[in-house]
């Protein structure tokens, strides 16, 4: 028999990243991942999807399929909406 090359499937500890270079590298990775995620279920459900995303710092990152305009059209129609009561 073979040795194994991996340890396999093992649990870690979860733990918060304290150094601020990896943290945005894992920041940007995550940040890619959900806004293939959500355009590959916008495409094959055939929803509309927005996504807001506000990193540590002052960046704000948005996807929206079709438009993320749509999603601030809709927020603020719905104030206006509320306001007129």
């Amino acid at each position: 028999m073979l040795p194994r090359k991996s340890k396999g499937l093992q649990k870690i500890q979860i733990a918060r990243v304290e150094k601020v270079s990896d943290l945005l590298v894992t920041f940007s990775k995550r940040r890619c991942g959900l806004s293939t995620t959500a355009r590959k279920l916008s495409i094959l459900c055939g929803v509309e999807i927005d996504i807001i995303l506000f990193s540590g710092g002052i960046n704000v990152f948005s996807f929206g399929h079709p438009l993320v305009e749509n999603l601030f059209n809709f927020i603020l129609f719905q104030q206006m909406e509320f306001k007129s009561f």
